[in-house]
């Protein structure tokens, strides 16, 4: 899970949700279990603002527990991947030291709360490595999510039907063992794909409060394994509990993309780009990759009109020079769509004159 790429963005509330499923059932956490769940059900819906709001009075009750620290550093990595900025980052790595260091005192303390304090911090480690993948920093990637998986694994091993644990592990094996496929028949080195597809499919099933999460870390994972179809019955389900939700827009859009229900496609990721569009932040990164997947879908339906008009207001995006800069591969592929824009507009104008 730590070289994610743009079209793995719906992970973002994996182990919020997960957390959520574990703190409640500690009886300390009680009180409190209906504000996490109104937490993270405003991050999945982008109300960020909202989120962030019941963290802190999450944090102001309880200011000894890693849980307030931990959903505000998952609510903020959120906001960053959601809009492709690190904008918060600082105020990240904040709170996941705060998430840790909480954590590690409940631990020594040897509380009843133990186990919940051994999961914000496995949790935490998993945010680090995912953080430091997405700025290359990967063998600190690789330390952070090591650590977090073998704290997660050895809670799995104590307390076996807790399912929510499933999912982060069954994700984390899946990811790891994607990356290093090519040498998977080695040995020591293990395929562990389909099991941990297994595992987050019983997280959607078996899991208190991790289904939706799992529902959408499924529908990358079966889109990667060559299961389109699959997958958008996933995002269906998905939209039917967050209809606005643009992490199960994105997986609705991608997933129809793959088995070309280009006409599907179009549909939602129009819906993304109208929800992008009003949001007070926008730096044009998340837009640009949504037009482009509508101009091929346009040049899929031979609606060259439309790409055309896809291909203009891309264009004319005034974008920052470090977004552009990560957009390299993305404006590549536009002139790609330019080039066959003239052919394929060049070849219809052709073949009327000769009729």
């Amino acid at each position: 899970m730590i070289f994610l790429t743009r079209s793995h963005l719906p992970l973002l509330f994996i182990y919020c949700q997960a957390a959520f499923g574990f703190c409640a059932q500690s009886s300390t956490f009680q009180s409190i279990d209906s504000l996490i769940q109104a937490g993270i059900e405003s991050s999945i819906i982008h109300d960020y603002e909202s989120a962030a709001n019941i963290f802190k009075n999450i944090i102001e009750q309880d200011a000894e527990s890693p849980q307030g620290y931990f959903f505000m550093a998952a609510m903020l990595q959120s906001q960053m991947i959601d809009f492709e900025t690190d904008q918060w980052e600082k105020e990240f790595y904040s709170f996941i030291d705060l998430t840790i260091n909480k954590a590690d005192a409940a631990i020594q303390n040897k509380s009843s709360e133990r186990p919940a304090a051994q999961f914000y911090k496995g949790s935490a480690f998993l945010y680090l490595g995912f953080a430091d993948g997405r700025k290359g920093e990967y063998l600190s990637a690789i330390k952070h999510s090591l650590i977090g998986i073998s704290i997660l694994k050895q809670l799995a091993e104590n307390h076996p039907d807790f399912y929510d644990v499933n999912f982060g592990i069954g994700s984390y094996n899946y990811w790891r063992s994607r990356m290093t496929r090519l040498i998977n028949w080695l040995p020591l080195i293990s395929d562990a794909r389909q099991s941990g597809i297994q595992m987050v499919q019983q997280a959607t099933e078996k899991g208190k409060f991790t289904r939706y999460a799992a529902l959408n870390e499924l529908i990358w994972i079966l889109i990667d394994a060559g299961k389109p179809v699959e997958a958008f019955g996933y995002a269906q389900q998905g939209l039917e509990k967050f209809p606005q939700s643009r992490f199960f827009l994105w997986g609705a859009a991608k997933s129809a993309c793959a088995y070309h229900n280009y006409y599907s496609a179009i549909l939602y990721f129009n819906q993304i780009l109208e929800s992008l569009l009003v949001e007070n932040y926008n730096n044009h990164f998340n837009e640009f990759i949504c037009r482009l997947n509508l101009i091929h879908c346009y040049f899929a339906t031979s609606n060259l009109s439309e790409a055309k008009k896809q291909i203009a207001i891309l264009k004319a995006l005034h974008i920052d020079p470090k977004i552009q800069k990560k957009l390299n591969k993305q404006k590549k592929r536009l002139e790609q769509f330019e080039r066959k824009l003239i052919l394929e507009t060049t070849s219809k104008t052709h073949d009327a004159g000769g009729r």
